[in-house]
């Protein structure tokens, strides 16, 4: 197992400014002129945040794949999707290389298969070996899901999984599989508040079987906490 890296910050702006200030520098870091980073964003009220506070930045991200870690099954400008409110935080997050899910012009299995299809051609099957995905990006849960895979929601898939019925509405939505989040080097989980400190706990422990304990960088994985959080490890 890669070593866990618990990065705690004073409150989650101070969160999101470090864990942007990072990204920054793993996107410098890679070597000119080589193929472009591939990234897994995630959406939830931190990573939206993320997307803002990239977009403050200012960064050269034309480098940079992006894919969503998963999607409401909704309309394309529909104020529940996550690339809708993506957009809305980083304009140009629009015309950068970004991997988008289908829109419900499709039947959910048929969109499922077509993004399924898409990934594959771009990165391969899901179960071969080696890493797709420069950085993984996931917000956390209180019941301990990341993307749309939520406990108990045994979805089996290739890259993507169809889920049918959310705990959390709207109830249908597309989501990157286990195997498919499973290709990153590194792994960044970004979560605040008390609530999530009981989820987090058990991650941590080595010993949970939730969601977010069954995703891991193959090079590193980092937590970007918030004190409130932290201090009820």
């Amino acid at each position: 197992m890669t070593a866990q890296i618990i990065k705690v910050h004073s409150d989650s702006s101070s969160l999101l400014i470090a864990a942007v200030t990072d990204f920054l520098k793993l996107v410098e870091s890679r070597d000119e002129g080589s193929k472009q980073i591939s990234v897994v964003l995630t959406g939830g009220s931190l990573g939206i945040g993320f997307l803002k506070e990239l977009s403050r930045q200012g960064a050269d991200l034309s480098g940079v794949d992006f894919v969503f870690g998963d999607e409401r099954f909704v309309g394309l400008s529909d104020d529940d999707r996550n690339e809708h409110q993506g957009i809305l935080a980083f304009p140009a997050l629009s015309h950068l290389n970004l991997k988008r899910f289908p829109d419900p012009s499709l039947s959910l299995q048929d969109a499922k298969n077509a993004m399924n299809k898409a990934l594959e051609a771009h990165y391969g099957r899901v179960d071969d070996s080696g890493d797709v995905f420069d950085l993984v990006l996931l917000g956390v849960g209180p019941d301990g899901h990341v993307a749309s895979l939520f406990p108990g929601h045994n979805r089996e898939g290739e890259w993507v999984i169809a889920e049918e019925s959310s705990p959390k509405p709207p109830a249908e939505r597309l989501s990157l599989s286990y195997q498919g989040l499973n290709r990153g080097k590194n792994v960044w989980f970004m979560a605040s508040g008390v609530a999530k400190a009981g989820v987090v706990g058990q991650a941590l422990s080595g010993k949970s079987s939730l969601p977010l304990a069954q995703v891991r960088g193959s090079e590193g994985t980092a937590w970007y906490l918030d004190k409130e959080l932290s201090d009820e490890l």
